[in-house]
């Protein structure tokens, strides 16, 4: 069980964080060499259409519904909108990647929040555990923000 959950970790944690910090440099790369952001988020669109399309391809799928989907798009679309928002902070405010990231990831506070809230996940959680990682969560944002 336990090299089940470090494999788990790495692969559902530690890997998309890496992989996300390397798009966020992306993005910069592209705001920073001037994309409108309806291109821009179309070019990402296709990146994401290219790896949904391998995945369906490749992993086994279970059963959808139009109701799973429209939750699925609801994520795409606030995520899009997000998106938009770091383009601003970049491009308009100049505002350097390093700085931006942390406190968007911040977003892990909200789902947190959240999964307690709608899913009832605070049975499988240690309150205790969780609020110390949230203060420290919020300290470097703000320590982050102000480097």
């Amino acid at each position: 069980m336990f090299m089940n959950d470090i494999q788990g970790i790495l692969i559902g944690g530690l890997l998309p964080a890496f992989l996300f910090g390397i798009g966020s440099i992306f993005q910069k790369a592209s705001n920073k060499i001037g994309i409108g952001q309806g291109f821009y988020l179309l070019s990402f669109a296709i990146g994401i259409l290219l790896g949904s399309l391998i995945a369906y391809v490749t992993m086994k799928g279970s059963a959808s519904s139009l109701h799973s989907g429209a939750f699925a798009f609801g994520h795409g679309f606030l995520f899009s909108i997000g998106f938009i928002f770091i383009a601003i902070g970049i491009v308009t405010y100049n505002i350097p990647i390093s700085k931006l990231v942390p406190l968007v990831n911040m977003s892990t506070l909200v789902a947190v929040i959240l999964g307690i809230v709608i899913f009832k996940e605070y049975s499988d959680l240690n309150v205790f555990k969780l609020l110390a990682g949230a203060i420290l969560v919020v300290i470097g944002g703000v320590i982050v923000s102000r480097a």
